[in-house]
């Protein structure tokens, strides 16, 4: 592909390619964080007015401002000023800033404009504030994770697999192989306040994600990871829970104070464990036996309480029956008894007889 590009003489602004390029930020966060910085220093524009004048919309602006809360390139706070009011503060950084950073920058206790103050003989110093996003910017952007002391690294290890697990399944701890001759000894993992407060962050923040009118900042989301806490501990699905807390949120006028009172008013019940089932009633021919006797069929009786027959109730009244002695025949056998039983035969009335 080729390209052609001019170097502007004047009217331009410093972009760095780490936001240009960034994965995780749409067309329309790019356009509001790259318009903000291209400002002068003392303009007074807030972030609302930029996503008017680039037009952008309410619900694309929502979405594009939650994810530049959640990279770090805008932090907010609401004060309180003269009359009892209250106004919004923001603050935008070409560079992802933690909470601490920006609230520093906000109070003035260190400086964030480069080049303030003439530049110092020698090499190149750290960065006062702020952070780059890695190199490989197409995989991970995420920002580097401090130096951690050799004691800690186990505990570190431990939050980061906390908060990148699911919420809703157990956390379980992988057999580890030993060499011959040691010996291996496995623990559960307890939960700790700590470690649940981090998974419900992490669910809360995949909300803000998935739902853009849920522009909560990260110190909001701190102060109402508590209150999910309870709501990860039923035995609820996440889909449900999501449900349950997010549904119905775009006809509402105040989605994030709706959604803070049914995080703390309308967490569901337990429901009671069900009752142990009744054990099932021993099948009928559990008590049969099959009869002895020769039948065409097998069949099976239901001898009485405390007996050990063996014969079928016809059986044994045949048993107990006497026998029937044999009637004798007429003499001449089985002929004679048909004769008999034919009898003689009619003449018919009026039949003519030769003599």
């Amino acid at each position: 592909m080729l390209r052609h590009a001019t170097a502007p003489a004047r009217a331009f602004a410093q972009i760095p390619h780490a936001i240009l390029r960034h994965p995780r930020l749409s067309a329309a966060a790019k356009t509001l964080l790259t318009w903000q910085l291209s400002l002068p220093a003392d303009a007074r524009q807030c972030l609302s007015d930029t996503a008017r004048r680039a037009r952008i919309g309410k619900a694309a602006f929502q979405r594009a401002k939650g994810e530049l809360l959640a990279e770090g390139y805008v932090h907010e706070w609401r004060v309180r000023v003269e009359g009892g009011r209250f106004t919004t503060v923001q603050l935008v950084s070409n560079v992802p800033l933690e909470p601490a950073e920006a609230a520093a920058l906000r109070d003035g206790r260190c400086s964030a404009t480069p080049g303030a103050a003439p530049p110092a003989a020698g090499g190149p110093g750290i960065r006062s504030v702020g952070r780059q996003p890695g190199k490989n910017i197409k995989e991970n952007t995420s920002p580097p994770t401090r130096p951690v002391p050799e004691a800690a690294a186990p505990a570190a290890a431990a939050a980061v697999a906390a908060s990148a697990a699911s919420p809703q399944l157990p956390e379980t701890r992988a057999p580890e192989t030993v060499e011959a001759g040691e010996t291996a000894t496995s623990t559960e993992t307890v939960e700790t306040p700590g470690r649940a407060l981090r998974a419900a962050e992490t669910f809360l923040r995949a909300l803000v994600g998935t739902h853009p009118r849920l522009a909560l900042s990260p110190r909001t989301l701190r102060d109402v990871a508590p209150l999910a806490v309870p709501w990860l501990r039923t035995d609820l699905s996440a889909a449900q829970i999501e449900h349950a807390l997010t549904s119905g949120l775009d006809d509402v006028r105040s989605p994030v104070g709706v959604f803070r009172w049914r995080l703390r008013h309308a967490l569901p019940e337990q429901r009671p464990a069900p009752a142990p089932a009744a054990p099932l009633p021993p099948p009928r021919v559990a008590g049969m036996r099959e009869c002895v006797a020769a039948h065409t069929q097998p069949r099976l009786f239901t001898p009485p309480p405390g007996s050990d027959a063996v014969l079928c109730p016809e059986c044994r009244a045949d048993d107990a029956a006497p026998p029937v002695p044999a009637q004798p025949g007429p003499p001449g056998g089985g002929y004679a008894l048909f004769r008999a039983a034919r009898g003689p035969r009619p003449v018919p009335a009026g039949s003519a007889t030769g003599g």
